[in-house]
């Protein structure tokens, strides 16, 4: 699919799709052939959302990664120590 199929498809801006393409960690998965079109499987695309999906602020544990950051630090600076 190309950028304009998938903006369709998922209900999205191009610039979303872009953002998406570019993320440091987990971009979405495309292909860029001749002329610098860029293509997207359908397939991935539906397997990357799914891995994206959405999580209320309020559903996040934020005691529990505050906690676990706390303990790696602990840890990290007894090795140190």
């Amino acid at each position: 699919m190309d950028l304009k199929a998938v903006q369709q498809y998922v209900c999205v801006s191009e610039r979303t799709l872009r953002e998406w393409l570019h993320l440091p960690v987990n971009p979405l998965p495309a292909t860029q052939v001749a002329r610098g079109k860029i293509l997207i499987n359908r397939s991935q695309l539906d397997r990357w959302l799914e891995t994206h999906r959405f999580q209320p602020v309020d559903s996040i544990d934020i005691d529990r990664i505050t906690d676990d950051i706390m303990n790696n630090l602990h840890e990290a600076a007894a090795q140190w120590a």
